[in-house]
């Protein structure tokens, strides 16, 4: 309130003035509710409003229990025992805890569909035998559904021990769709990366219905003929990471020691897996940044051929789930798995392509010489720039010694041109022929080490229930 001074009186008392209030006009309509306050985040930044969820009239149930439209665009990713695509996100858990990290699997029917036709069931050297399928790392089973569907095939093994997985793969044997196949499909739910998965495989009867008809299975088994192609095929979305690449390489290596599924005969292989994995394979010695130990292996015990290219499966999104997977690398160390302690700087890209490996029927590499060529592609390929001369030097003493059993002029070079190595040879540039000849010196050499593998691959003198091979 104001006050004013009062003329005449000594005290000069204030008198307060009453304010005038103008009257408020009541608002017809009510108040607007406040609004809600968003948090800013750590950067600043304001967080756009949630969206509420579209509805949708698709369940975690399968396909062909719902009766719902299905959109067009979704077709290629609608597997009928799997739930519709929208609700995978929040079915499948690609988690450690459900053995499923580094996972993925392919999304698409006709993705899968392709990579089933470029297995070569239907090859003329098959002769028309129909194949069982052992495939590790089957996932939900859109890979499985189109290779039971295929004329050629007889049964097909599944192997598959994560949980989030499993149920979903089991569904195949009870979806009418598949009525007439269901009795093709055999659930092994155990790890493609153990070994005694593949001793259950045998001794559990999954590969019955090849008894007495292939090397080593059965009371009459025929002897083995290597040059037959076997009517087993093994196929694995291998996982994209250390642990996917040791599984390939060790499988590798098993056709030349004989071991794993290479007991009964010339097994094909075919692999979804990384990108690096299929290049390092493929690189000849003209390719100097990707040749390396993997693909001089890989080309001495087996002709690899790139089935589906990684361009062909781009945007990565389109063709496998989850869309955005975990990559990197994950070691495992112990009894069971296979031991690995070198992480691959290769593994940081997630572009996934499909491989064959179909092994040679004259290997370049005899068992007997295996040793000694990890030793030395392991040893060499650290030093790859270097003359081949120079580079034995660091592998052991006096070992430049050996390149004389392969001059020009040594006598037995005369019949064998091709396995000529020169000293300034660099390492990179050697041929698979001039690998497997090194080796074949390497291990007659009086004075090479005895025991090349103390750090090795296989540390020899360990039981053989604790070694993958």
């Amino acid at each position: 309130m104001w006050a004013v001074r009062v003329p005449g009186l000594a005290a000069r008392v204030l008198r307060p003035v009453p304010r005038i209030v103008a009257p408020v006009r009541m608002l017809a309509t009510a108040p607007e509710a406040p609004k809600r306050r968003t948090r800013a985040k750590a950067d600043g930044t304001t967080p756009r409003p949630r969206r509420k969820k579209a509805a949708t009239p698709f369940s975690s149930e399968p396909l062909y229990a719902c009766d719902a439209v299905i959109p067009e665009a979704d077709e290629p990713f609608c597997h009928k025992h799997l739930p519709h695509p929208s609700q995978w996100k929040s079915v499948f858990n690609f988690t450690k805890e459900q053995f499923a990290r580094h996972r993925y699997f392919v999304a698409r029917q006709d993705t899968a569909q392709a990579i089933v036709d470029k297995i070569g069931l239907d090859d003329a050297e098959r002769n028309g035998h129909k194949a069982t399928i052992v495939e590790a790392y089957a996932g939900p089973g859109t890979l499985t559904r189109q290779l039971m569907q295929h004329p050629s095939v007889e049964r097909v093994v599944a192997l598959e021990n994560a949980p989030t997985f499993l149920p979903w793969l089991e569904r195949l044997k009870v979806d009418p769709t598949l009525e007439a196949v269901q009795d093709k499909l055999h659930i092994l739910p155990e790890s493609g990366f153990s070994w005694d998965t593949y001793e259950t495989l045998v001794d559990g009867g999954y590969l019955a219905n090849l008894e007495n008809k292939i090397p080593n299975l059965g009371a009459d088994a025929p002897p083995m003929d290597w040059a037959a192609p076997s009517p087993i095929v093994f196929v694995a979305q291998i996982p994209n990471s250390v642990h996917g690449e040791q599984l390939f390489a060790q499988l590798v290596h098993a056709i030349c020691s004989g071991y794993w599924l290479y007991k009964y005969g010339r097994v094909k292989m075919v692999f979804v897996c990384g990108e690096t994995v299929a290049t390092r394979s493929l690189a000849t010695p003209a390719d100097q940044r990707d040749r390396a130990k993997l693909g001089t292996t890989v080309q001495c015990l087996s002709k690899p051929e790139l089935l589906i290219p990684t361009e062909e499966l781009q945007p990565y999104a389109d063709y496998f789930f989850p869309p955005t997977p975990s990559i990197g690398p994950r070691v495992p160390i112990t009894n069971t798995f296979i031991p690995n302690a070198n992480i691959s700087s290769g593994l940081s890209k997630r572009n996934l392509a499909v491989l064959g490996i179909d092994p040679l029927k004259d290997l370049l590499v005899d068992s007997r010489d295996l040793d000694a060529f990890e030793f030395l592609t392991r040893n060499l390929f650290v030093l790859k720039t270097k003359p081949i001369a120079e580079a034995l030097k660091h592998v052991a003493p006096g070992a430049a010694n050996i390149l004389k059993l392969l001059a020009p002029d040594h006598p037995s070079m005369k019949e064998r041109p091709q396995d000529v190595i020169l000293p300034h040879t660099p390492v990179v540039a050697l041929t698979n022929e001039q690998w497997a000849a090194l080796a074949v010196v390497f291990e007659k050499w009086p004075f090479r080490p005895q025991n090349l593998f103390e750090e090795g691959r296989v540390q020899r003198g360990k039981s053989a229930d604790n070694q993958f091979f």
